[in-house]
């Protein structure tokens, strides 16, 4: 075979027709990008850029750390612990006041309602064959509370993040579909599948089992007693207590009542079962819904109530806690939390104090740079007499010096 003529010799014709697009069909287009000729920028660290840079990052989490707090501390709440109420506190119509210790509080003032001088009882109800504990609170709010007003109870030491507990549910069934039970069997609801009749349990599955059953202030109201009225009443509804969209998780069920049974806690709400009246519909269980998304830690709050619109007076609240969630088992703790909510949500300080902290090493640094870059007199920037190949070579070990 012939050599190939290099592009631009003399020669003939057809051949370099012929030999010119073979040479050229790889090569790629002359541009900057496409012949690596794009031109790069470097950043070079000189003491003035170091020191504005964590000048504006000091200036940035100080300032917002500070809003983060004043946030915080705009908030008002109280908390009280009644774990111990129907063990503790003496049976109507005597009243006593609530340990220190179980009470948390923050207001500007407390004036004639001392959040501290809250007060419980402890009664009891018959309701059909069963004997339900109550617990009423007498909550002092020292100052008027503006919307939105918000109901939490508070669990401690339950640990929803329990790697077996997290799966114990089946998501099909949750929506509504009629869910073999075979399927049910081989699902993570194990070991809550099945009644000892055979039943399907729906919804099954651990989560579920364990939903929070403790009730206040049947009906959903808070009553109110002050210097100015006898007794008035501060309404909360149950309604838009989940977050939007969870809704679409859930639907209606399409099993009949006959194929199912309620899970073995939810014995005091549907004492005699299922029938073709009382069937569940998991899409407008708020509080179901509030349940099934998982805390990720074992202390958590979980929202029960709210009102969105009207303000909270100052004054004495009685609110009566129907006690059938028991917290003992599994040492733990519960409360109920009435809170304000800011820009930032419920009180929360520490998000405040991390971009505190935050902020004062990036000040701290700053200042220790200033002092080095310019008042300690370093060394001239880029001075070349440091550079290597600047230096006096040092004797090489094994060599001896010639004369």
């Amino acid at each position: 075979m012939a050599p190939r003529r290099r592009r631009g010799a003399s020669g003939d014709a057809a051949e370099d027709d012929h030999s010119e697009p073979e040479t050229l069909k790889n090569r790629p287009p002359n541009t900057a990008f496409r012949q690596q000729r794009m031109r790069a920028w470097q950043c070079v660290l000189t003491p003035k850029l170091i020191v504005t840079i964590f000048s504006i990052l000091a200036a940035v989490y100080l300032g917002f750390g500070a809003y983060l707090m004043y946030l915080a501390y705009t908030v008002r709440d109280i908390s009280i612990d009644y774990t111990d109420c129907t063990s503790l506190a003496p049976s109507e119509p005597e009243f006593s006041t609530v340990p220190k210790a179980q009470i948390t509080a923050h207001f500007k003032e407390t004036g004639v309602f001392d959040p501290f001088q809250s007060q419980w009882q402890s009664r009891s109800r018959t309701v059909g064959n069963k004997t339900r504990k109550i617990c009423r609170v007498n909550v002092n709010i020292p100052e008027d509370l503006k919307p939105t007003i918000s109901f939490f109870y508070h669990l401690t030491n339950f640990y929803q993040n329990h790697r077996r507990y997290v799966n114990s549910f089946n998501a099909k069934q949750l929506l509504g579909e009629d869910v073999d039970g075979r399927t049910i069997n081989d699902s993570t609801c194990s070991p809550l599948t099945h009644d000892r009749f055979g039943k399907i349990i729906y919804p099954c599955g651990l989560v579920a089992n364990s939903v929070f059953n403790d009730t206040f202030s049947q009906p959903i109201n808070l009553s109110l007693k002050n210097t100015t009225e006898d007794e008035a009443v501060y309404e909360m509804s149950r309604k838009g207590i989940a977050w939007p969209g969870i809704a679409d998780l859930y639907g209606p069920t399409k099993y009949k009542a006959s194929q199912i049974a309620p899970p073995p806690n939810w014995e005091d709400r549907y004492p005699d079962g299922y029938n073709d009246t009382n069937l569940p519909n998991l899409k407008d269980d708020e509080d179901l819904q509030n349940w099934m998304m998982l805390a990720a830690a074992p202390n958590f709050y979980k929202l029960y109530q709210k009102n969105s619109d009207d303000v909270m007076p100052a004054g004495q609240y009685q609110i009566d806690i129907e006690s059938n969630f028991d917290t003992t088992k599994y040492n733990g703790r519960k409360a109920f939390v009435i809170t304000t909510i800011s820009t930032m949500g419920s009180r929360n300080i520490y998000p405040g104090i991390i971009f505190l902290v935050v902020g004062g090493i990036c000040l701290l640094l700053d200042i220790w740079f200033i002092l080095s870059f310019f008042l300690w007199k370093p060394r001239k920037l880029g001075d070349p007499s440091y550079l290597s190949w600047n230096q006096p070579s040092a004797p090489q070990p094994g060599h001896a010096a010639t004369s």
